[in-house]
């Protein structure tokens, strides 16, 4: 039962998850730090600038955050969320409003006050 759910969300996630898959075929993985929600966490060797990127079944944590609670949970337990809600839908309502976010916010703001950043944090928990 496990993997036909497994399967039918990675259909339902198709976009995000080969924009993952390509990711991965670029940036090295050091191996999984969890799986839950029929979502894996992977330490990736991002650009230092990215602290996590969830993209549908993969959450891909950068090395400086592979330990850090609150980025694996904003990252698997928050993004991967909305992936499993919006679908085929979720690069243009979730992701390329993150993407134009982390580019160009204010720093002087809280980085977390944006729609996408909060939804992410209220699944997972977090303040």
């Amino acid at each position: 039962m496990h993997a036909l759910v497994f399967g039918l969300l990675f259909v339902w996630q198709l976009p995000q998850n080969l924009v993952a898959l390509i990711i991965l075929l670029f940036f090295k993985t050091e191996g999984v730090i969890a799986y839950r929600n029929f979502c894996f966490a992977l330490k990736t060797k991002l650009p230092q600038r990215a602290g996590g990127v969830s993209l549908g079944s993969f959450a891909l944590i950068s090395p400086s955050n592979a330990h850090d609670e609150e980025t694996i949970r904003h990252e698997l337990d928050g993004h991967t969320v909305d992936s499993k809600i919006f679908g085929p839908l979720y690069l243009l309502v979730i992701g390329l409003p993150s993407i134009l976010h982390l580019l160009f916010y204010d720093r002087r703001k809280n980085y977390y006050d944006f729609y996408t950043e909060r939804w992410a944090n209220k699944h997972a928990g977090l303040k």
